[in-house]
C-alpha cells in the first residue's frame, strides 16, 4: 500500500528531530523580523528627512521675515 502525499509529509515531519524543526522556525521568524525592522527603519528615515525639510523651510521663512523687518 502506498502513502498519500499528506501521509508522507506527516511521517517526514515526525522523523525530523524537534530541535531541527524549532531551529528552522526560529530562522524564519528571524528573517521576517529582520525584514520588518529594515522596512520600519526605512520609514523612520523617510519621516525624519521630511521633518528636517519642514524645519528648514520654517527656518528659511523666519529668516526671510526677520530680514524684511530689519530693512
Amino acid at each position: 500500500m502506498t502513502e498519500s502525499g499528506d501521509e508522507r509529509a506527516q511521517s517526514e515531519r515526525e522523523e525530523r528531530p524537534a530541535m531541527e524543526r524549532a531551529e528552522k522556525l526560529v530562522d524564519r521568524v528571524g528573517q521576517r523580523a529582520e525584514t520588518f525592522a529594515s522596512l520600519a527603519g526605512l520609514r523612520v528615515r523617510r519621516l525624519a528627512a521630511r521633518a528636517l525639510e519642514e524645519v528648514e523651510d520654517v527656518w528659511a521663512e523666519a529668516q526671510s521675515i526677520r530680514q524684511r523687518k530689519q530693512s
